[in-house]
C-alpha cells in the first residue's frame, strides 16, 4: 500500500471520527471548516477541469476563515504538476492517474469524472466501440464517410501531452500521444465544446461533468456513448463506463497547517453536494 493511499484513508478516517465525537449540536445550518486557520493564503493550480468546483470550495472555506485567502487557476494537468514541483503553487489539481510520475507527491482523490467523446449536436453519430476511437484518434478514419455519416472530412481537437485525455487514451486504447492524428491542440473542455459547437465535422473530448452541464444549458453538442454504455455521470458512478479517471488535490509533502486544512475540507461529505452540482462522482475507491 503506497504512502500516499494510507495517508488519504487514515485522514478520511479521522475526519469522520471526528466529525463524530466533536460535531456541536445541528441547527439546521451548513457543516463548516475547522476554523483554527485565521489566516494564510493558498495558490491551487492545475486542471481546469476542477477548477469551478475547487473554487466553490475555497469561497465556503474563506467564508469561515475571513483571514484567508485562496487562488485558484486553471491552466491543464501538466501546469499544475509543474507548479507544484516548482513551488509556484501550495497544491496541485490533477485530472489522471499519476502512475509513476507521482510517487514523489501526495495525491488526495475527490471526486471521479469521465472523458466523453463529443460531436455537434447536427452529427448523426450515436456510439463508438475502443477499436473505432482508436481509428479516429490515430488517423486511420478521416472521414465522417466511414462511420456513416457525410462525405466530409473529420477534424479532431484534442488536449496536450501529459494532459487527462492523454492518460485515458494511453491506458484504455494503448495510445501515446506521438501517434494521435493531426489535430488542433485545446487545453480545456471548454475549448472542446466551443470546437465542435462551430465545427459540424469536428470531434473533441473532454470532462463528462462539464460537457453534461453545457449540453443542459443548450449548447449544440451531443455526448457519444462508448463500449455500449452511454457517456454519463449515472454510468461513471456505477463503473460501466470505461474512460474515467480520478479528479485529485496532490502536495509535495504530507499536507500541514492552512495546506492540510484545506485539503481535510476539500475531503469532508459536507461537499458531496458540490461535486454533485458540477457533475462529478463523490470518490468512493
Amino acid at each position: 500500500m503506497s504512502a500516499h493511499y494510507f495517508y488519504r484513508r487514515l485522514q478520511v478516517a479521522a475526519f469522520a471520527l471526528l466529525a463524530i465525537v466533536l460535531a456541536p449540536p445541528s441547527y439546521g445550518g451548513e457543516n463548516t471548516p475547522n476554523q483554527a486557520a485565521s489566516n494564510g493564503k493558498l495558490r491551487i493550480t492545475g486542471a481546469a477541469s476542477l477548477v469551478p468546483l475547487v473554487s466553490e470550495i475555497a469561497r465556503r472555506f474563506e467564508e469561515s476563515h475571513p483571514g484567508v485567502k485562496i487562488e485558484v487557476r486553471g491552466g491543464g494537468t501538466a501546469r499544475g504538476l509543474a507548479d507544484l514541483r516548482s513551488g509556484a503553487s501550495d497544491i496541485g489539481m490533477v485530472a489522471l492517474s499519476l502512475g509513476d510520475r507521482g510517487r514523489d507527491l501526495f495525491r488526495f482523490p475527490i471526486a471521479r469524472d469521465g472523458i466523453a467523446v463529443i460531436v455537434n449536436a447536427q452529427n448523426n453519430l450515436r456510439a463508438l466501440d475502443s477499436n473505432t476511437l482508436s481509428d479516429i484518434l490515430t488517423g486511420k478514419i478521416t472521414n465522417w464517410k466511414a462511420l456513416g455519416g457525410p462525405d466530409a472530412p473529420l477534424v479532431l481537437a484534442l488536449g496536450p501531452e501529459g494532459g487527462g485525455s492523454s492518460e485515458i487514451f494511453a491506458q484504455h486504447l494503448k495510445l501515446q500521444h506521438a501517434q494521435l492524428a493531426p489535430h488542433t491542440p485545446i487545453i480545456t473542455t471548454e475549448d472542446a465544446i466551443a470546437f465542435v459547437s462551430k465545427k459540424p465535422n469536428g470531434l473533441a473530448v473532454g470532462s463528462i461533468g462539464v460537457v453534461e452541464r453545457s449540453a443542459r444549458a443548450g449548447a449544440p453538442i451531443k455526448l457519444i456513448a462508448y463500449n455500449g454504455f452511454p457517456a454519463t455521470s449515472r454510468t461513471v458512478e456505477n463503473h460501466l463506463y470505461a474512460l474515467t479517471r480520478p479528479l485529485a488535490l496532490i502536495s509535495r509533502k504530507a499536507p500541514e497547517g492552512l495546506q492540510k486544512q484545506f485539503i481535510d475540507y476539500a475531503l469532508s461529505p459536507t461537499l458531496i453536494d458540490l461535486q454533485l452540482k458540477y457533475g462529478f462522482v463523490p470518490y468512493r475507491d
